[in-house]
């Protein structure tokens, strides 16, 4: 099936609303939980059961990947979770979802405690679903890798060599969902004041590649771990195409949680378990060495989705 192109909308609407809607980027909250020593401490004396429910939707999970990279794609937390509950009485109880449009609906439903995703996913969500979701832990990549960037790709043969040879070009980019290919990228060229011709949004990294190798436009915005861990494996290589800038680093997946349903106590609990249970002691089916404690990460959205001229998806739709 050959990917639908979505119009995000004229360009000189969409880097007005850029600029005139951002919010100062150093006002920005911090995602990450970060306990107080008293509430550290007194979670270290806690010990009744604790019961959380988590919608789950991993890039790495065999649960909630493409199949297409099932050969990277294998993390399991069957005995991570086996081991949370025997050595530290916490019970995650994991529902997995394929599509993210799924589990946004699911995260409405108010059910769940917390959600294990790309951050952006949920913390755009929160102020919808009457949340208010921090960053417990981030989980590495099979590499050990705790950040992404998004990237802006040319083809390896293409003139374009920096974002100011944008200006007047045309870019696929991803759904206002997405911070790494959609929310910074479009906040770094409203900062240089570079209008692309039109900007195309396309529901994945792969559609983005497509929409490049295919002539349809001249850059496309990926995230960092398209090359390898998306559905771009099946049709071009890392070679393909080259990366003229990038943006600043942010959490690849985290465990989130809703601190008006979580108390700080339980949540700096559940935090010191996941790292204990992770580095030299994560099982091998966890595909990496686990969780570590969040990075610090204060996004600055654009101006409130209302009504920004941006056409969504009716589709369901992958990152």
């Amino acid at each position: 099936m050959k990917p639908i192109a979505l119009p995000c909308l004229a360009a000189g609407i969409l880097f007005s609303a850029v600029v005139h809607g951002a919010e100062n980027p150093a006002a920005a909250a911090e995602t990450a939980f970060l306990p107080e020593p008293a509430v550290v401490t007194a979670a270290g004396s806690e010990t009744k059961p604790l019961v959380l429910k988590i919608a789950v939707n991993d890039i790495y999970c065999r649960k909630t990947s493409c199949s297409c990279i099932s050969n990277i794609a294998t993390r399991d937390y069957t005995v991570f979770l086996a081991d949370l509950k025997s050595n530290h009485k916490i019970t995650l109880k994991f529902t997995y979802f394929m599509e993210v449009f799924d589990m946004e609906k699911a995260l409405q439903t108010k059910k769940f405690d917390g959600v294990l995703c790309k951050p952006w996913t949920a913390l755009r969500l929160a102020d919808k679903v009457g949340a208010k979701y921090l960053r417990v832990a981030d989980i590495l990549d099979p590499n050990d890798k705790g950040m992404m960037t998004g990237q802006f790709v040319v083809t390896s043969s293409s003139p374009i060599r920096s974002l100011e040879d944008l200006q007047g070009k045309q870019i696929a980019v991803g759904q206002r969902d997405s911070h790494e290919k959609y929310q910074s990228p479009m906040r770094m060229l409203a900062a240089k004041n570079i209008q692309p011709q039109k900007a195309l949004c396309f529901s994945s990294c792969g559609e983005n590649l497509d929409a490049l190798l295919s002539g349809k436009v001249d850059a496309a915005v990926i995230s960092s771990y398209a090359l390898t861990a998306s559905c771009a494996v099946d049709f071009m290589k890392p070679g393909d195409v080259k990366t003229i800038a990038e943006t600043e680093p942010m959490p690849l997946t985290s465990l989130i949680l809703d601190m008006n349903k979580v108390s700080a106590v339980d949540a700096a609990r559940l935090q010191a378990a996941l790292v204990a249970e992770s580095g030299g002691k994560a099982p091998k089916d966890l595909a990496g060495h686990g969780f570590v404690l969040p990075a610090s990460w204060r996004p600055s959205p654009l101006a409130a989705e209302a009504d920004t001229g941006i056409e969504q998806p009716a589709t369901k739709h992958k990152q």
